[in-house]
């Protein structure tokens, strides 16, 4: 396998993970982050919002005040997992967190019934009838990139890990 088919690799993950920043309804959309809680990991699916190729990062949003935050607080390591099926690809991949208060105006943009979910009860609190509305916890995780792990699950299975301390120049392995 030539180093022209491992930089093509990487190009495909990243044209899907960018396609999944501007197309609701491609699968790379809604990656699972996992974090590490108090009782082990901890896997979530988010909304990707936004995705630097020549940085390495991917961003989501999230609630100031959800559990996730005191994880990433406590441990900035997480892994990403996306699966895109039509292509039989799965991108797996690790970062460290930057926790980053949202921006006004980008939290402006939001329609109301999204900015909502940045109000009221902390998540993961029960339910009650009287939800006092609050200051908007809108928080940005901008997600730098260390690691990619790709399978294709051709046949035969092509796999490859690339690594930012080598940027991003990758290495075939087994499947």
């Amino acid at each position: 396998m030539s180093e022209e088919s491992l930089s093509g690799f990487l190009e495909r993950a990243w044209s899907h993970l960018l396609r999944g920043k501007a197309d609701r309804h491609h699968p790379a959309r809604h990656p699972t982050l996992a974090t590490i809680g108090p009782d082990g990991p901890e896997a979530r699916t988010l909304v990707l919002r936004a995705v630097s190729q020549s940085a390495s990062t991917l961003e989501f949003h999230t609630d100031g005040a959800s559990p996730k935050t005191d994880h990433i607080a406590t441990d900035p390591r997480v892994a990403i997992h996306v699966w895109i099926p039509k292509s039989q690809l799965q991108i797996r991949a690790q970062a460290r967190v930057e926790f980053r208060p949202g921006d006004p105006d980008l939290f402006a943009q939001l329609p109301a019934h999204a900015q909502e979910n940045y109000r009221g009860a902390v998540p993961g609190t029960p339910i009650s009838t009287d939800i006092q509305k609050t200051k908007p916890r809108f928080s940005r995780l901008i997600c730098h990139l260390t690691k990619f792990d790709l399978l294709l699950l051709s046949d035969p299975h092509q796999r490859a890990i690339y690594t930012s301390e080598t940027d991003w120049s990758g290495t075939w392995i087994t499947a």
